[in-house]
């Protein structure tokens, strides 16, 4: 059964509005998931993109750049985090902006979309910013 606009509503499928022109485009690490998750105008496809955050790691490997976001302070930090496949894991918890395409992983709006997928172009280490925050 096809999900009616009220449930896509619900799960907030929408279009996004267009990314600035040229390649790579930076955005943070909650806009992209959010645009990959959710967008129904699939405004990542054929784009290439620009993240940066930490190193995190599951336990079969997996690795992700992941930011603290907060709305107020450290106090209320969330994680945001995106996995990356190919390029080599650099050391958990090194800073790093990695530049890629996004991959579209399971249905828009559903848990199997998440975590957003981005296949490495380049991985560059780099020294942890000023604010390691990212603002909600």
């Amino acid at each position: 059964m096809c999900a009616g606009p009220a449930r896509r509503a619900a799960q907030g499928v929408g279009h996004f509005p267009a990314l600035p022109a040229g390649n790579p485009v930076q955005l943070t690490l909650a806009e992209f998931s959010s645009r990959a998750i959710y967008d129904s105008g699939r405004s990542l496809s054929g784009r290439t993109v620009r993240l940066t955050g930490f190193v995190t790691r599951d336990d079969d490997g997996t690795w992700y750049v992941t930011r603290l976001l907060v709305a107020c302070c450290a106090a209320d930090a969330t994680t945001s985090k995106v996995e990356i496949r190919g390029g080599q894991a650099p050391p958990v918890d090194a800073w790093v902006t990695v530049t890629g395409t996004w991959r579209p992983k399971g249905r828009l709006g559903t848990d199997a979309a998440w975590p957003p997928v981005l296949d490495a172009g380049s991985v560059r280490r780099i020294a942890e910013p000023a604010d390691p925050y990212e603002k909600r």
